[in-house]
């Protein structure tokens, strides 16, 4: 589901795209870095002034008072407390000025808007796959040791962070974040290369300071943690290329044909007498019913479906 199938920015139209992975070209990086190598950037602001410029991102509140298609969190990254989920502006500022991260989930502001479909196009992505996030940050320790199951470009907007960076060999592709004693989850165990052996947080790293205009690709599993210099603001890029487990989730959940009545209706063939025969044949028809979508036509059907999704 990766293929580009509906008209969209191409990696020959991308001067946002090549901005962001300067200097390497937009065809080097995607040919030697993407999407598993980690890439630290720096260059001069200015390449990204559609952003900085716009009245939106003029500071914390500017940003959280923007349009937001997703949410607004506070993380207590000094007290050992719960983050608090789906604040309101005001309270995040609030909080912001207590010392908490504050993360926004897919801004929408015009200029993001016009990078997230630019991105996609570039990267060869289904319409919607990328959303721009956002961390804002008091000077001070910052999340601890972890991972996250998306391919991310960091942008520092303002202030200077420190990034420590370490490989992951827990771990290939996972599709959950994940932390030191991930192996108690099941839903990370089964991924696990060793389910015995319990996740650590790394014992070496690689520090990476990060100044307005820096650019850092972070790929999906490795290990960070930061620290805040300076009041900071930085984007995150949030990419998550799509593997088959998604798009067979998504089946499930967003297709409306996998709501019709066989699909919800109770059967009887699933008991210990009935399961090689019966519970085999309904098996098998469920099954069948899946090749309606193996067809140029279901499969353009279904890149539309999770298009309109992410609008």
């Amino acid at each position: 589901m990766n293929a580009q199938t509906v008209s969209a920015p191409t990696l020959a139209d991308s001067a946002r795209f090549a901005s962001l992975v300067h200097p390497f070209t937009p065809a080097d990086f995607l040919a030697g870095k993407w999407p598993k190598e980690f890439v630290h950037i720096t260059g001069p602001m200015s390449r990204f002034a559609e952003i900085v410029e716009h009245p939106d991102f003029a500071g914390v509140e500017s940003l959280l008072r923007s349009p937001l298609q997703g949410s607004i969190r506070a993380d207590y990254t000094r007290e050992d407390k719960r983050s608090e989920e789906d604040i309101t502006p005001d309270r995040a500022i609030e909080l912001y000025r207590a010392a908490c991260t504050i993360y926004m989930t897919r801004l929408a502001s015009e200029p993001i808007l016009q990078w997230t479909r630019e991105l996609d196009g570039a990267l060869g992505l289904l319409p919607g796959t990328t959303q721009v996030n956002a961390f804002a940050s008091m000077p001070g320790r910052g999340l601890s040791w972890h991972w996250d199951p998306q391919e991310l470009f960091i942008l520092q907007l303002k202030g200077r962070k420190v990034w420590h960076v370490a490989p992951n060999d827990y771990i290939d592709w996972p599709t959950k974040s994940g932390q030191a004693g991930a192996e108690k989850r099941p839903d990370i165990r089964m991924q696990l290369k060793d389910p015995q052996r319990p996740v650590e947080s790394p014992k070496s790293w690689d520090t990476i300071e990060m100044e307005p205009g820096s650019v850092m690709f972070l790929p999906r599993g490795y290990w960070h943690t930061t620290e805040n210099i300076d009041e900071s603001l930085h984007l995150v890029f949030q990419v998550k290329l799509l593997s088959w487990r998604d798009v067979f989730t998504f089946l499930f959940e967003s297709v409306p044909q996998f709501y019709d009545v066989p699909w919800r209706q109770p059967t009887l063939a699933l008991s210990p007498d009935r399961l090689f025969e019966q519970g085999l044949q309904e098996f098998q028809e469920r099954c069948s019913a899946l090749g309606s979508l193996a067809s140029p036509h279901g499969i353009q059907s279904l890149a539309r479906l999770f298009g309109n999704s992410r609008a």
